[in-house]
């Protein structure tokens, strides 16, 4: 901003000069900081925007992990589930050829004793 002194022996021609420069001077200062501050204001909303959308990108990359995570934990429970159901089996299944096995053995031996008898 320029400072302009008037001084008694400046013609009004002069003194209106004067200020009328000033008064262009201010404008241009008002028309520079409108500029700068629109300027300001349109980054700001910029960075807001790149930061809800990082958030939102963000968030559809964790939903997706999400849903993939508990896709694994489902097929991780039922491979458990099915492990389990054939260890079963195979237990029950030994257990039935222990015990023919067994039987088998002790009719061997009654055999045997009732021949020996």
């Amino acid at each position: 901003m320029s400072q302009h002194s008037f001084t008694p022996a400046d013609s009004p021609n002069e003194v209106l000069n004067q200020a009328l420069a000033e008064v262009r001077d201010l404008q241009r200062t008002v028309v520079a900081l409108r500029a700068e501050l629109e300027s300001v204001h349109a980054e700001r909303q910029r960075m807001a925007q790149d930061a809800v959308s990082g958030a939102q990108s963000e968030i559809v990359q964790l939903r997706e992990t999400i849903v993939a995570l508990r896709a694994e934990l489902e097929r991780l429970t039922l491979e458990k589930g099915e492990a389990l159901q054939q260890a079963a089996a195979a237990h029950r299944a030994e257990n039935l050829q222990l015990h023919d096995t067994i039987r088998a053995l002790r009719d061997a031996l009654e055999a045997q004793a009732s021949a020996k008898a």
